[in-house]
């Protein structure tokens, strides 16, 4: 069985890399374009599901022990041996430079059920941290002379994307206060209520990435991207990107987004359940959940600054150009401002009681 699927330019033989700005696959060698149409297969049977295989017998094959383990596969285009980590899917030669997707990883079960294509560039990535950086008045002086960016990664990250209802009957203890006066008294009536409200709520959409390599804060702040823009999922997508298969079952994921819906379940019935009282407490019942899973890549780019002998970590949203990171402070600027903020805030105190012991008078 070929394992490989080389992107190949059809006129030159040059490799084929997607263009988020276009939407298409170009050839950087002769300028030719090629759409990315749905297959035949694709139309015919849609988005594989995967879940339901087992994962633990997945995993077992997949897990690395050693480098004498990891998959060996050999360039269609040079023929060159490529090593490739147990869950990565899209790679680029180092020898001839053609991109390869590693169809056996994204094949039958392992198929994902969809895919956002990457938006931006690579080159529009500068334009995205300057932005970041606009408001960052604490960065070092010299940081933009100083600094400068390390290589830049377009990853397909793998994310576990849930959606489903959660019901139940909650109940609630409440109560309302009338405030009244009698002669010389002030009377206070308070009627004591006990609630039950049920509880239906759908929720779609909710992703929580599938790797244990990514830092999961990192990821989560990523978010969202928008599920308009998924594509069924098409191999040329991957082409001049990493992407990366999900290493983590959608069952040890789904405690993460359960726990999100949950909480916003509990606080929109909460909320509702208060309308009309004085108080309103929760005190008992429960929620049930019932969730499915789709398997989604979606696009990220992750790369370093390096800045005073330290690398500081980025991930940009690849859809959005949301960027995620951590920037330097300078203590001497940090300082500086602090002051200024202290003084700002002590005239503005001083003002208002001088104005307040004139209009005393």
């Amino acid at each position: 069985m070929d394992h490989l699927k080389k992107q190949q330019c059809p006129q030159c033989g040059g490799p084929l890399r997607f263009d988020p700005k276009k939407a298409k696959l170009v050839c950087d060698y002769c300028g030719a374009e090629t759409e990315i149409e749905a297959t035949g297969e694709q139309q015919a049977s849609g988005a594989a599901s995967i879940e339901g295989f087992d994962f633990g017998s997945l995993n077992a094959q997949a897990t690395v022990e050693g480098a004498e383990a990891l998959p060996i596969y050999n360039c269609t285009a040079c023929g060159a041996e490529v090593i490739a980590p147990a869950e990565q899917m899209a790679l680029t030669c180092p020898y001839c430079g053609n991109n390869i997707v590693l169809t056996d990883k994204v094949s039958g079960k392992l198929r994902p059920d969809g895919v956002i294509p990457f938006r931006i560039t690579s080159k529009e990535l500068p334009d995205a941290m300057t932005r970041f950086y606009k408001d960052k008045v604490l960065l070092p002086k010299n940081f933009f002379s100083d600094s400068r960016m390390g290589k830049i990664t377009g990853v397909y990250v793998p994310f576990w994307v849930f959606s489903g209802r959660f019901s139940g009957t909650l109940s609630y203890n409440a109560s309302n206060s009338h405030t009244y006066r009698e002669g010389d008294y002030e009377v206070t009536d308070t009627d004591h209520y006990h609630l039950t409200r049920k509880v239906s709520m759908e929720f779609a959409d909710v992703p929580v990435d599938a790797s244990a390599k990514l830092d999961d804060e990192l990821m989560d702040s990523i978010t969202p991207f928008e599920m308009g823009d998924v594509k069924p999922f098409d191999m040329r997508y991957l082409a001049g990107f990493t992407a990366d298969r999900f290493d983590q079952a959608s069952t040890d994921v789904a405690p993460r987004a359960e726990k999100s819906m949950r909480s916003t379940a509990h606080a929109l019935a909460d909320a509702q359940a208060g309308r009309g009282y004085s108080t309103s407490s929760r005190t008992g019942g429960s929620l049930r959940a019932d969730l499915k899973a789709k398997y989604l890549l979606f696009p990220v780019y992750v790369f370093e600054i390096m800045h005073g002998g330290k690398n500081y970590h980025f991930a940009v949203n690849g859809q959005t150009g949301k960027v995620i990171g951590e920037v330097p402070t300078d203590k001497g600027v940090s300082a500086a401002y602090l002051f200024k903020r202290a003084i700002g805030v002590c005239a503005a105190v001083v003002a208002f009681s001088i104005v307040k012991y004139f209009l005393g008078r």
